[in-house]
C-alpha cells in the first residue's frame, strides 16, 4: 500500500471499509488481506478519478469523504448519477462489461480510496464468493436505481429547459433586428428613435454583463410579465455554468409540504451510496442553474434553510458533515413587494441581505413605452405564422391605445391580446376592432350561467329569438306612430303618447338594470333596417372616422335628445314624439343600407348611449370562456358569421367583451357556437365598473352630462311651464322668449357646473394617485353609472306609476267607452317616494363601492387610505341628496 492510506492506520481502514455492503459479512482477516493487495490514494476536491470514456480499469473502494458520479449530456453539461460516501464502491461496471468507463467519477471533497487494479480485482476480491455475491447484487440493484433515477430526472430536467418558452426571442431586438423592425413599422418614425437600442436589449445586455461573470446568488425582483425569467435564462446562458443544466420552479406549483424535499432532499445518514431520487435540486443540478420562479411565496422555514444553505455553500442537508460546496447556481424571482418578518407571501431579510448586492429589477413595460411598436410587429409576425395568416400592423387609433394604456400585465398581457386579435382578424388587413386591453373573464365567484338551465339556453338558441320579439315590437311601434301622427292632439287623450312615454319608456329605463342591453337587441326602431339588409346584404365596413369619434357623436346625439324633449316638451306633444321616434328610425335604415352589421345601434344611435352606460350596472352580463375559444375554437363563427348564420351584429367577439356596453344580448353567438362557450350570468357585482380594461373619456363625460341633465328633467316633469315661465323671464332681460334657449342655458349651466365638479375631483385624484388628468377623468365616471341609473329609475318610476291610470282611459276611448274621469295612482305617493328613496339611495352604496375600487386600482398597489376616498364620497353623496329633492 502507497503513502495514500498512511493517514489511516489499519483498526481505522477496516472499520471504514465494513461500512461497506462488499465487506459487511468477511472477518476481519480476510479484510487485511484485501487490503493488503489494494493501493492507496488521495484525490482533491473538484479532481476526477477518472472521466466518461477512459480505460480506467480500476476498482475504488470510498475510504473517507465523497465522490460523485455524473452523465456527459448532450450539448455540454453533466447529469449526477449518484453520490459515493464512506464505505461505498465505484468502477466495477468497465472491469466487469470489459468496456470503457460510461460515468465520470469527481471527488466532492477531499477523498481518500482504496483501489485495485483489474488482477487484484479478478484474483482478490471476484476469488471470494461472499464478495462477488454482494457485488453482483449491489451491482444489479445500482444500475436499475440508477437507470431509472436518471431517466426520470433527466427527463424532468429536459422537459424544463426545453419547455421554457419567453414571450420574447431576446435575439430579435438586438440593433440589426431592431433596426430592421423599426423600418418596416414605419418608414417615416423619427431616426432617433428608430435608431436607438431597445430598452429590453439593454435591460437583458446589463443583466447578462453584471452577473455572468460569477456564480454568485441573484435576485430578480419587478412586475409579472416583465421579462424576468428570460433574463434568467440569459444570465445562464452567459454564464460558467452554460453547459449546466438549468431548470425553473415556480414556487406556487409545488405542494409546500413537498417544497422542502424538491429543494434540498431527504434525510440521509451518509450512506455508501446515495440515489439520485434522495437528491434535491441543489444536488440534481451541480455545476448548473435553479431558478425560483415566485420565491416570495415560499415558506419561512424553506427560506431559512435555503438562507443557511447560501451562507455555508454547502449543498443538502448533509452540508455540516461533508463540507460539500455548493456548485449550483441559485436564481430567485419575485414580484416587486416589500419585504416583512414573518416571510409570509415576502422575503425574509435574511434571505434577502444575502441577494441584496445582486438584485436586479426589470423595468415594467409602462417605463419604456417607445418599444411597443416593436413588440406589436414582433407578436404580429409571431401569431401570424403560428395562425397561418399575414397581419403586420394595427391600426393607427388602436396604436394610440397601445401607447396609453398601462400595461399592468406586461409583455404577458400583450402577447395574450395581440394572440386574440390576430385569431380573430383577417390577411392583408390591419387590427383594430378585435383589440381588447386585459382577459375578460366567464363566470366567477359571485355569477351563475344561466345557460345551465337547458329552458333558457333553447330560448335563446331558438331560431324565433331575437327574430320574433323584433317583429311584434316592429308592428307595435307602426302602431304607436300611427296613433301619434293621426291621434287626438291632446297628450291624455293620445294612447301613442301614452304607451311612449308613461309605459314604454320607465320600462325601458327599468330594464337596463335588470336585462342590460337586451331592448337593443328586440328595437322596433331596428326592423327597417334590419328588414332592408336582408334584401340589399351591404359589405361595406364602417367609416374609421365614425369608429374614431364615436363616443363623442353618441353623447352629443344623446344630449341634444333630452334638450329636444325638454324644450319642446315632448313628453306632452304626440307630434314631435313621433318625429323623435322617426327619425331616429331612418338614421338606422340609412346605416344598414349602406354598411354592413348594426353600424347605427353600435356607434350612433343615442337610445344605445344611454342604453349602453346604464347596463354596465345590470345584473345580468354575457361573456365567454376564454380558454376554450382560445385553444379549442377554429372558425370563431361567433363573431364572423357564415353564410348559413350571421355573426355578431355588434362587431364584438365574445371573448373580447368585458363589458355590457357593446353586447346587446341577441344570442346570436349562443346558437352559433357548438363548444357551449358562452356564458349568459347573473351577477351580484358589475365589476366592470372598477376593472374596465379600455376606460374611455367620452363615457365618462356622458355620464356626468346625465348626471347634470336629471335635474331639467325632474324639474320639467314636476312644473312643466317652468322652460315657458323662464322664457319669459329671459325676454326681461333683451333676450329672445324662447323655450329652447331658456331650456338650452338650463342645460348648459347643469351639464357645466357638474364638469368643473367633475374636472376639480379628477384633477385631485390625479396627483393623489400619480396618474394624468385624462386616465383620471376616463375611469373615475364609471364610478357614478349605478347613482344615475338609480336617479332616473327613481324619477320614471313617479310617471309610470302616476299616469298607468291613462292607457286603460285612452283604450276605453278608442272603443268608444266612456274613459276614467280624473287621474289615478297605482300606489300612492308616500309609497312610491319609500321605493325612489330606497332605488337612489341603492345606486349611492354601489356608486360608493365602485369608486372606491377604481380609486385603489388609480393606486396600483400602493397605500390606500380613507382620507382618499372623501372628495369622490361626498360629490356622490350630495348628487344623492339633491337628486331625492327634486324628485
Amino acid at each position: 500500500m502507497n503513502d495514500g492510506l498512511t493517514m489511516l492506520d489499519d483498526r481505522s481502514l477496516i472499520q471504514s471499509l465494513h461500512k461497506s455492503i462488499l465487506f459487511k459479512d468477511i472477518d476481519t482477516d480476510e479484510v487485511e488481506h484485501i487490503i493488503a493487495a489494494g493501493q492507496g490514494r488521495i484525490v482533491e476536491p473538484g479532481q476526477y478519478v477518472y472521466q466518461q470514456g477512459e480505460n480506467n480499469r480500476h476498482f475504488y473502494i470510498v475510504v473517507s469523504g465523497e465522490a460523485e458520479l455524473t452523465l456527459n449530456i448532450e450539448g455540454g453539461g453533466q447529469h449526477i448519477v449518484s453520490h459515493i460516501g464512506p464505505g461505498g464502491h465505484f468502477g466495477e461496471t468497465s472491469l466487469l462489461t470489459n468496456n470503457r468507463n460510461s460515468l465520470n467519477a469527481r471527488a466532492l471533497t477531499r477523498l481518500s480510496l482504496l483501489y485495485f487494479d483489474a488482477d487484484s480485482f479478478s484474483s482478490v476480491l471476484l476469488a471470494n464468493k461472499v464478495i462477488q455475491r454482494q457485488l453482483s447484487v449491489a451491482l444489479a440493484q445500482r444500475l436499475l436505481v440508477s437507470f431509472h433515477d436518471h431517466a426520470d430526472s433527466l427527463t424532468k430536467i429536459n422537459a424544463t429547459y426545453k419547455g421554457l418558452t419567453h414571450n420574447l426571442d431576446p435575439t430579435y431586438f438586438s440593433e440589426p433586428q431592431a433596426l430592421a423592425t423599426a423600418e418596416k413599422l414605419s418608414p417615416d418614425t423619427d431616426k432617433e428613435i428608430r435608431f436607438a437600442e431597445s430598452t429590453i436589449a439593454r435591460q437583458i445586455n446589463k443583466a447578462v454583463q453584471r452577473f455572468s461573470n460569477n456564480l454568485e446568488p441573484v435576485l430578480l425582483s419587478g412586475e409579472s410579465g416583465t421579462g424576468r425569467r428570460m433574463i434568467a435564462a440569459e444570465i445562464h446562458r452567459a454564464s460558467a455554468n452554460k453547459n449546466g443544466p438549468y431548470t425553473e420552479i415556480d414556487i406556487r406549483n409545488v405542494d409546500p409540504t413537498q417544497l422542502e424535499v424538491e429543494l434540498f432532499g431527504y434525510e440521509r445518514d451518509f450512506p455508501a451510496f446515495s440515489q439520485i431520487a434522495q437528491f434535491g435540486v441543489f444536488e440534481r443540478l451541480q455545476g448548473g442553474t435553479v431558478a425560483l420562479y415566485n420565491a416570495e411565496f415560499m415558506e419561512p422555514d424553506c427560506q431559512r434553510q435555503l438562507a443557511r444553505l447560501l451562507k455555508k455553500a454547502a449543498s443538502a442537508k448533509n452540508v455540516a458533515i461533508t463540507g460539500t460546496s455548493l456548485r449550483t447556481r441559485v436564481i430567485i424571482i419575485c414580484n416587486d413587494t416589500s419585504r416583512q418578518q414573518d416571510g409570509h407571501n415576502r422575503l425574509l431579510p435574511s434571505l434577502y441581505t444575502l441577494f441584496a448586492s445582486e438584485h436586479f429589477r426589470a423595468a415594467p413595460l409602462r417605463e419604456h413605452r417607445r418599444d411597443i411598436p416593436r413588440l406589436i410587429q414582433y407578436y404580429l409576425k409571431r401569431y401570424s405564422l403560428q395562425y397561418g395568416k399575414n397581419i403586420t400592423k394595427v391600426d393607427d387609433q388602436t396604436l394610440g391605445r397601445f401607447m396609453n394604456y398601462d400595461w399592468p400585465g406586461n409583455l404577458t398581457e400583450m402577447a395574450g391580446v395581440l394572440q386574440r386579435a390576430v385569431l380573430l382578424g383577417k390577411s392583408h388587413e390591419p387590427l383594430s376592432h378585435q383589440i381588447i386591453l386585459g382577459v375578460p373573464k366567464s363566470e366567477g365567484k359571485w355569477e351563475f350561467n344561466l345557460l345551465r338551465l337547458q329552458k333558457i339556453r333553447a330560448f335563446l338558441a331558438s331560431r324565433h329569438f331575437p327574430v320574433l320579439p323584433r317583429a311584434i315590437v316592429g308592428i307595435f311601434f307602426v302602431l304607436v306612430l300611427s296613433a301619434l301622427f293621426f291621434g287626438p292632439m291632446r297628450a291624455e287623450k293620445n294612447i301613442g303618447l301614452t304607451l311612449s312615454w308613461v309605459v314604454g319608456w320607465p320600462l325601458l329605463i327599468f330594464s337596463f338594470f335588470f336585462f342590460a342591453r337586451t331592448w337593443c337587441s328586440v328595437c322596433g326602431l331596428s326592423v327597417p333596417g334590419w328588414l332592408a339588409q336582408m334584401i340589399i346584404k351591404p359589405e361595406r365596413p364602417t367609416p374609421p372616422f365614425i369608429k374614431r369619434y364615436s363616443g363623442w357623436i353618441m353623447a352629443f346625439l344623446c344630449i341634444l335628445l333630452f334638450w329636444i324633449e325638454t324644450a319642446w316638451n315632448a313628453y306632452q306633444a304626440p307630434r314631435l314624439t313621433a318625429w323623435i321616434i322617426l327619425t331616429i328610425t331612418l338614421g338606422a335604415l340609412f346605416f344598414s343600407m349602406f354598411f354592413k352589421r348594426r353600424v347605427w345601434c353600435r356607434y350612433l344611435c343615442p337610445l344605445g348611449a344611454i342604453n349602453s352606460l346604464f347596463s354596465m350596472p345590470a345584473i345580468l352580463e354575457l361573456r365567454s370562456n376564454t380558454h376554450m375559444c382560445m385553444n379549442r375554437c377554429i372558425d370563431h363563427l361567433c363573431y364572423n358569421g357564415d353564410d348559413a348564420a350571421e355573426g355578431c351584429p355588434m362587431f364584438r367577439h365574445p371573448f373580447l367583451v368585458d363589458n355590457n356596453r357593446d353586447c346587446i344580448l341577441c344570442g346570436q353567438c349562443v346558437k352559433n357556437c357548438k363548444l357551449n362557450s358562452i356564458h349568459l350570468n347573473l351577477r351580484l357585482a358589475p365589476q366592470e365598473l372598477w376593472n374596465q380594461q379600455s376606460p374611455r373619456l367620452e363615457d365618462s363625460f356622458l355620464v356626468v352630462s346625465l348626471a347634470a341633465i336629471f335635474y331639467p328633467f325632474a324639474i320639467n316633469q314636476k312644473d312643466p311651464e317652468f322652460i315657458r315661465n323662464s322664457a319669459v323671464t329671459l325676454s326681461g332681460i333683451g333676450l329672445p322668449e324662447s323655450s329652447p334657449l331658456a331650456a338650452g342655458i338650463l342645460f348648459l349651466v347643469c351639464i357645466l357646473f357638474y364638469l368643473t365638479g367633475y374636472a376639480i375631483m379628477s384633477q385631485i385624484y390625479a396627483r393623489i394617485t400619480g396618474n394624468s388628468r385624462k386616465v383620471t377623468a376616463a375611469i373615475l365616471g364609471y364610478g357614478m353609472i349605478p347613482l344615475v341609473l338609480g336617479a332616473f329609475m327613481a324619477a320614471h318610476l313617479e310617471i309610470f306609476v302616476a299616469g298607468l291610470w291613462l292607457l286603460p282611459a285612452n283604450l276605453l276611448e278608442m272603443v268608444g267607452m266612456e274613459a276614467i274621469t280624473g287621474p289615478g295612482r297605482v300606489m300612492s305617493r308616500d309609497a312610491t317616494f319609500v321605493l325612489q328613496f330606497i332605488t337612489v339611495c341603492g345606486g349611492l352604496v354601489a356608486s360608493l363601492y365602485a369608486s372606491h375600487r377604481i380609486i385603489k386600482r388609480l393606486l396600483a398597489g400602493r397605500r390606500y387610505s380613507f382620507e382618499m376616498f372623501l372628495p369622490s364620497a361626498l360629490l356622490l353623496c350630495l348628487s344623492a341628496i339633491a337628486y331625492l329633492v327634486f324628485l
